[in-house]
């Protein structure tokens, strides 16, 4: 909450009635739009955060929540498994050229922010519950565990599609420090948790497939905003519960091979949907 704040500006008032009555507060539109930049320019001040250089109604929901967040309040996102084991679908991002591309605190600061932003537009744009999900700083990236409830097949083409139009959109404007790339890997299985945060088999396959040579390079040469990967046993059950590929058939074979995985057989999507091929050596 605020706290030693600018004293309110005094509301507004229509002049008593001819019966004396209590007059009510009278707003007009100068008035509005002063009290709104008295409101947005004490903000600013007590937390730093400035807004995009644009006119109210062209800024996103996402840019506004995050302006106006009371960063002195906790987080209290509720526990997506409360179990130390649950069976659910884990993703892993990872911003692509962090470390050529963002050399100072205050770039790195701004691009991580920028992929926060946008994981949590794409998953409301999906319908997935971003405030649910556990979340897992990575630094150039982060580990997200679903609830247990949500469908994994959900986290494939409907989220990809929805996370690559709101990059193009942010990327059309923005300069090489400021763009965007992701490469994002899916999985599913059991995860468990201690007092570190979460680990098992299946957030380990999840990241050999997010490093894997073969998705960089699948990546760079197509180069897109996005890339996914999925395992083959998550593409195989979306496939068998939709009776056929579906939606699913921009996705194309890609072997991967990362540390103790050798050749695995795993999906790729891109926006551009055709790089197949491209294997690790």
């Amino acid at each position: 909450m605020l706290r030693d704040a600018a004293p309110p500006l005094p509301l507004p008032m229509r002049p008593p009635d001819d019966h004396g009555r209590t007059a009510e507060p009278c707003w007009s539109t100068v008035d509005t739009a002063v009290l709104a930049m008295s409101l947005f320019t004490t903000w600013a001040a007590r937390t730093g955060r400035v807004l995009r250089n644009a006119p109210i109604s062209e800024l996103t929901p996402a840019e506004l929540i995050e302006f106006w967040a009371d960063d002195q309040l906790e987080d209290v996102r509720p526990d997506p498994f409360p179990a130390s084991r649950a069976n659910t679908t884990v993703i892993a991002v990872d911003i692509a050229g962090f470390g050529r591309r963002c050399r100072d605190t205050a770039t790195q600061r701004r691009v991580r922010r920028e992929m926060y932003g946008r994981l949590g537009e794409a998953f409301a744009a999906a319908e997935l519950p971003w405030r649910r999900c556990r979340c897992e700083d990575r630094g150039d990236g982060a580990l997200i565990v679903a609830p247990a409830e949500v469908d994994p097949v959900h986290c494939l083409d409907r989220l990809a599609h929805h996370l690559a139009v709101i990059l193009r959109g942010h990327n059309r404007f923005a300069d090489d420090a400021a763009r965007l790339r992701l490469r994002m890997a899916v999985h599913h299985g059991y995860v468990e948790r201690d007092a570190y945060g979460v680990f098992s088999p299946a957030t380990m396959h999840l990241f050999r497939l997010l490093e894997a040579r073969s998705f960089k390079e699948a990546l760079r040469a197509a180069g897109a905003d996005l890339g996914v990967i999925t395992s083959d046993t998550l593409y195989t059950e979306a496939v068998l519960r939709g009776g056929g590929r579906g939606a699913l058939s921009a996705y194309r074979p890609l072997r991967v091979s990362c540390k103790e995985i050798r050749r695995a057989k795993a999906w790729l999507w891109l926006p551009s949907g055709l790089v197949t091929g491209v294997e690790d050596r």
